[in-house]
């Protein structure tokens, strides 16, 4: 009876402290969470790793003050909703995949460019200058409401296919999962019909045969397991036209954070940001080597067919078409081709 008593009078007094506005401590009430979208389905990459080193690093460096939570493969928003998702709060940060938000992030869709620039090192460095000396480029994403923390690259891109794809005749009349506005149109002047398909949906259309093929790159495919439903792999280096992707915090919770916390961020988004650019540059054997562990043949596409894709009328005129364009939006598309190109 005693010990009853003793426990109901800590109880009401939690409550009566409770009510009085005391704060009790507690990781609960300290800790401040993180919540980041990202399409990659799990670790195990560069593209995915890069996060898992920033919830750690930042985890370390404020002592658990923050902590980042990971939401794999399109679980907490799809990845053609995160740059709303961030603006309304949805999601704190996001793995920003740029190519999905042709229509409202502009500027920096310059990374993509078809047989352009296919270092990824060399792409990070672009988009940043773009970012640094193109206002235009920063306030687009500004305008819904994001920072950015961090930026990272894609590989250069190939070819996931369900048989060996050797040449433009051999890829004429395919069904090729594309995205965004300008991959697709270098996928038409091959000869071959563009199908929009996003990161989180290859995996089920190349299962089901609703496309032929899908641009990926050697890293992506290994992360998303399509050589599970996928056998081959057509080396037509496309260059980086994914891009670039940012790392963004909702701005809201940008200000929230203090100095401290708010300098650790940038410096870790920097530090993985950079490295994962460069462990996807170094990693591209490995990458390969993986795949043809797991049963994939990776053909060599014709050089003198890639040639002939690359200087068709339908990609020769895409950067043109692409600068014109942002020129007539009011947007510097000429001065931010010439900044990512480093001219």
């Amino acid at each position: 009876m005693k010990a009853v008593s003793k426990s109901l009078a800590v109880f009401l007094t939690a409550g009566l402290l409770c009510a009085a506005g005391a704060v009790v401590p507690g990781d609960a009430q300290s800790k401040i969470i993180l919540k980041v979208a990202t399409q990659s389905a799990r670790p195990g990459t560069p593209r995915a790793d890069y996060l898992v080193h920033f919830q750690k690093g930042v985890a370390e460096r404020t002592k658990g003050e923050i902590e980042v939570q990971i939401f794999w493969a399109n679980s907490l928003v799809h990845a053609k909703e995160a740059l709303e998702a961030v603006q309304l709060g949805t999601s704190d940060m996001a793995d920003l995949a740029i190519g999905y938000f042709s229509d409202k992030i502009r500027l920096l869709q310059v990374a993509g460019l078809p047989f352009s620039v296919s270092d990824p090192v060399e792409a990070r460095n672009g988009g940043l200058r773009v970012l640094a000396q193109v206002p235009e480029a920063a306030a687009e994403l500004t305008k819904f409401g994001h920072k950015v923390v961090g930026m990272t690259a894609t590989a250069s891109y190939q070819l996931v296919a369900h048989y060996p794809i050797r040449n433009l005749a051999d890829l004429k009349g395919k069904k090729v999962g594309t995205f965004g506005r300008i991959a697709p149109k270098a996928i038409k002047a091959a000869g071959a019909i563009p199908v929009s398909t996003t990161g989180g949906e290859m995996y089920e259309a190349l299962q089901r045969k609703t496309i032929d093929a899908r641009i990926l790159s050697f890293e992506a495919a290994q992360r998303f397991k399509t050589y599970e439903v996928a056998k081959y792999m057509s080396r037509i280096e496309m260059g980086a036209i994914a891009g670039v992707n940012t790392f963004t915090i909702n701005q809201r919770k940008w200000d929230s954070l203090s100095k401290e916390h708010q300098k650790i961020l940038l410096e870790e988004g920097e530090k993985v940001g950079k490295w994962e650019a460069q462990a996807m540059k170094d990693e591209d054997v490995k990458f390969q080597k993986y795949l043809k562990g797991k049963g994939v043949t990776i053909v060599d596409f014709s050089a003198d067919d890639r040639e002939k894709w690359k200087n068709t009328a339908g990609v020769k005129r895409i950067a043109d078409d692409w600068v014109a364009g942002m020129e007539k939006l009011g947007l510097p598309g000429k001065k931010t081709l010439a900044v990512f190109l480093g001219e």
